[in-house]
């Protein structure tokens, strides 16, 4: 985890205080005064004052918009402390990345206890934060905050703590909602911005517990909208479109607002980039979490809809993977590398190597657009897709349907459970775990608790390149060999960081 230490402002000049004063006068009888000991108090003169300073009034106004922002937050912002009684309910650490990647993203809130996938005996603890709301008792959050949690306490501004409950969760999108057992008087709920209408440059507060201090505020500005990673989220389902902040975060922030200064809540602090230049956070936007929120409080689960393709980048393509496309390409669109059998693009007759370049009117510059583009739109909904092939372009309508659970992850293989969820490796995320784009294999984006695969210490983001000897080019050849025999014992040429591995999944 990277070291997050406190900023300190620092004079080296030395200080000096004069406390006595050397007096030289002559008197009328020509005889000197020494040294006259001034008592400290009084040695300080007008001429010594520094002068008062008038503050400009757009900077005293600009002082009062932060101060009464988070005034009026703070009764909404709560701490959330979690305890995982069984240590096999534990969420992956994310402690076992390797250091030297600069650029790598991690969540704020991890539960303690040793890392490298081990389970740690007694109860684990964690703690981050969240904003209420509702009047009802619903707080916002991160899922990775609640994960695994068996109990929740709610920590308010003024001291008072309530037992709390997960309504539910979406990995996908890395949003929960927590209700409290007992909705207390005098509830404040936030007030939800609109995202969408923030522009770059706008002052922002983030507000949360980090390293445990509560109702801590730092400030900054919207350093940029739309960002995305490879490394943020690979399993490629649902790309989020990243408010990034230099608001100052730490461990700890996770889960707590990202306010505007009109007071509304226009994102939820959950990843921070840290490098050799800087940390930067990144908040989701508080349109897409509200959106998950609402279908969690309804359903207890978030439904998605489903346009059954494997996409990358067209820019990220090597140059003779681009012409063998055809001509009349714009710098930037969306490849299609798969599509799924019998899926909703297939259907419609899109094929492996169409370069999406527009949806509805909606422009197409990269894969996380189409994502985050197909992620808004209803079940059962129409969209136009429009695409290049071989030179000519082309319109098609296609309909969506719901992703279901199989088409998101591969949880088991057979009657015998290795826990593994599995996402081919594009070379968008090959990039951005460090390995060269040409890189083939399956990357694990979940491992169940208790299953086979922990056991075995595997963990997220780890990289499948063999699997019993034979090579795994996505991740349908590695389901495919897991399935040649279920139950028994499993070797993996595993990928982590900068080493190379075997990792043996024990027999069911």
């Amino acid at each position: 985890m990277t070291n997050f230490a406190p900023h300190f402002s620092a004079n080296r000049g030395r200080r000096t205080l004069m406390t006595a004063v050397l007096l030289a006068a002559l008197t009328a009888g020509g005889r000197t005064s020494g040294l006259v000991q001034v008592p400290e108090a009084h040695a300080q003169t007008d001429s010594a004052v520094t002068p008062k300073m008038q503050a400009p009034p757009e900077a005293r106004a600009l002082s009062r918009a932060f101060a009464g922002t988070a005034k009026a937050l703070g009764p909404s912002v709560v701490r959330i402390d979690v305890e995982a009684k069984s240590p096999k309910q534990r969420p992956q650490a994310r402690r076992d990345l390797p250091d030297d990647v600069p650029d790598i993203f991690r969540h704020f809130f991890e539960f303690g206890g040793g890392g490298g996938g081990m389970p740690s005996p007694g109860p684990v603890h964690g703690t981050g934060s969240g904003v209420v709301i509702d009047t009802k008792g619903h707080i916002l959050t991160n899922s990775h905050v609640v994960k695994g949690a068996d109990d929740v306490k709610v920590t308010f501004a003024d001291g008072r703590d309530f037992e709390g409950e997960v309504v539910g969760r979406d990995e996908e999108t890395d949003v929960a909602v927590v209700r409290l057992q007992k909705t207390p008087t005098a509830l404040v709920a936030a007030r939800l911005g609109d995202s969408d209408k923030l522009e770059v440059g706008e002052f922002v507060l983030a507000v949360g517990s980090p390293l445990g201090m509560d109702q801590t505020v730092t400030a900054g500005i919207v350093s940029s909208k739309g960002k995305t990673n490879g490394r943020m989220r690979m399993s490629g389902n649902r790309v989020r479109q990243y408010i990034q902040t230099d608001a100052m975060i730490n461990p700890g922030n996770s889960g707590g607002p990202l306010s505007n200064l009109d007071g509304e809540v226009i994102g939820i602090n959950t990843l921070i980039n840290t490098g050799p230049g800087g940390a930067y956070g990144f908040a989701i936007p508080i349109n897409q979490a509200k959106r998950v929120a609402q279908a969690l409080i309804k359903d207890g689960k978030m439904r998605y809809a489903f346009l059954g393709v494997s996409i990358v980048d067209l820019e990220r393509l090597p140059n003779e993977a681009r012409a063998k496309l055809g001509k009349n390409l714009p710098e930037r669109a969306a490849v299609v590398e798969k599509v799924t059998p019998n899926g909703p693009a297939e259907k419609a007759g899109v094929r492996p190597q169409d370069v999406v370049t527009k949806i509805d009117d909606q422009a197409i510059e990269s894969a996380s657009d189409v994502v985050a583009y197909i992620s808004d739109q209803p079940i059962g909904s129409q969209v136009k897709l429009t695409y290049v092939r071989e030179g000519r372009p082309n319109t098609v309508k296609v309909t969506l349907a719901e992703l279901s659970q199989d088409e998101q992850t591969v949880a088991s293989v057979g009657d015998g459970r290795i826990g593994l969820a599995l996402q081919s490796l594009t070379p968008e995320i090959a990039q951005g775990l460090g390995l060269p784009a040409e890189t083939k294999g399956a990357v694990i984006t979940e491992v169940a608790p208790g299953s086979r695969a922990e056991r075995a210490g595997l963990a997220p983001e780890d990289v499948i390149l063999k699997i019993n000897r034979k090579p795994v080019s996505d991740s349908e050849a590695a389901v495919q060999v897991l399935k040649e025999n279920p139950k028994g014992r499993q070797l993996l040429q595993v990928r982590r960081g900068n080493a190379t591995r075997f990792v043996t999944i024990p027999p069911a």
